[in-house]
């Protein structure tokens, strides 16, 4: 009898506490984000486990996202420009674990070889249009804006029908968020959309 009482105590203090550990931990994240709004058009719109702030650049609708990291998993900062296209798209860079982490995910994409050999080598190209993708893909502007995005750090861009997506690991605030370097982002995810 007395054990159930501990536990109809403790349980709930175990549950505030986890809240006001969420809460504290995504603030960081919070107020960072919200800084955005000095230099971007935009709000944020989701807080705590998410935080996301939402605004317009150049006529398009863009996100910026804080993925909460832990003690075993980095910060991941997720940018994303709306945009439509009629194919998907996923570029990362070569290496054999993407190669089978993907043929279990993708099964059903195609891998896209293009006519630039070097890009082929550099980078895993999948996409449920190959043909389009290779002609979206011979525009030497696109190839350099999407070499520029992996130089800077991302991980992945994917191009999902509805937007494009880019990620990165190891998010650094004070530096991944920073205007000049947010704003050179966004107009190469600008210079991607363009063209789809």
């Amino acid at each position: 009898m007395s054990e159930n009482i501990i536990y109809i105590i403790i349980s709930p203090i175990i549950i505030i506490l986890i809240l006001v550990l969420i809460f504290y931990s995504s603030k960081k994240k919070i107020d960072a984000l919200k800084e955005l709004s000095t230099f971007l058009n935009g709000t944020v719109s989701k807080y705590y486990f998410t935080p996301t702030f939402i605004g317009e650049y150049q006529g398009l609708k863009f996100s910026i996202s804080l993925v909460a990291g832990s003690n075993t998993t980095p910060l991941y900062l997720i940018i994303s420009l709306f945009k439509n296209s009629f194919f998907r798209l996923s570029i990362y860079k070569e290496s054999i674990y993407f190669l089978l982490d993907l043929g279990k995910k993708f099964g059903i994409l195609n891998r896209v070889k293009t006519t630039d050999e070097m890009f082929d080598r550099e980078f895993l190209i999948f996409s449920n249009k190959p043909t389009e993708v290779m002609f979206y893909l011979n525009n030497m502007s696109i190839k350099n804006t999407i070499r520029e995005l992996f130089n800077n750090g991302f991980n992945a861009i994917i191009i999902d029908g509805k937007k494009i997506i880019i990620k990165k690991e190891n998010c650094v605030l004070r530096r991944d968020l920073q205007q000049e370097n947010l704003i050179g982002v966004l107009q190469r995810l600008s210079l991607l959309a363009k063209t789809l």
